[in-house]
């Protein structure tokens, strides 16, 4: 069965589904302009890109979850049609959310990784979040440490005479971007390396989970 979606002028989006077969959407459009309705609703199609915008401020202020019921139903998003401008363009969205944090928490077990996309796309992000940046904590496993100098790097030039603080273990698997003082933070399913390879889940985190973190972590802060 073919599906449509028209446009009405109060922006809403509506469904039209075929229910008779041997008839597709051009059934629809000839029946309906040949029907009195013409005279007062005018009806299109509307193409998907025309949402992409919306759907990306959307994502940006309430979260990809929102996308869902009242819970998540996945923990990874796969889609061909998203171009990796678009990705990024979502994931500094969410990031700058955070713009404000003075002590920042990142829990990556794979963060670094001196690539140069990967020290372009922290630099977007960590100048997104630095107006008041002071302090950034790392917990990782401790991986690739030949890497960290390109990384501290970028966080030195951004905000000259940032404080450092590199933390190793394996008590923590999740990928969190968390403001320590106002326990609010991000949930990233991929590390730097992985973005716009793959479309993983960024999301903003729940409030009592990220204070939930930010105890755990606090002997290591």
């Amino acid at each position: 069965m073919a599906k449509i979606k028209a446009s009405l002028p109060d922006s809403s989006v509506i469904g039209v589904k075929n229910l008779k077969d041997g008839e597709d959407i051009s059934h629809f459009f000839k029946r309906f302009d040949e029907s009195e309705l013409s005279r007062d609703f005018g009806v299109y199609r509307l193409s998907l890109d025309a949402l992409r915008a919306e759907i990306q401020q959307h994502i940006i202020e309430r979260g990809l979850s929102s996308l869902f019921y009242d819970h998540l139903t996945c923990d990874a998003i796969t889609h061909p049609g998203i171009r990796t401008d678009e990705i990024e363009a979502i994931v500094l969205g969410i990031m700058s959310t955070l713009d404000g944090v003075k002590h920042l928490l990142i829990i990556d077990a794979f963060f670094y990784d001196d690539r140069p996309e990967c020290l372009l796309l922290l630099a977007k992000i960590i100048r997104s979040m630095s107006s008041k940046l002071e302090k950034v904590t790392l917990i990782t496993h401790g991986e690739r440490v030949n890497t960290r100098p390109a990384m501290h790097n970028v966080f030195s030039t951004i905000v000259p005479g940032i404080q450092i603080n590199d933390v190793v273990t394996k008590d923590f698997h999740d990928r969190y971007w968390i403001d320590v003082e106002n326990t609010k933070g991000v949930m990233v399913g991929t590390s730097l390396n992985g973005i716009g390879k793959k479309v993983a889940m960024i999301d903003h985190a729940n409030s009592a989970d990220s204070r939930e973190i930010v105890r755990l972590a606090s002997g290591l802060l």
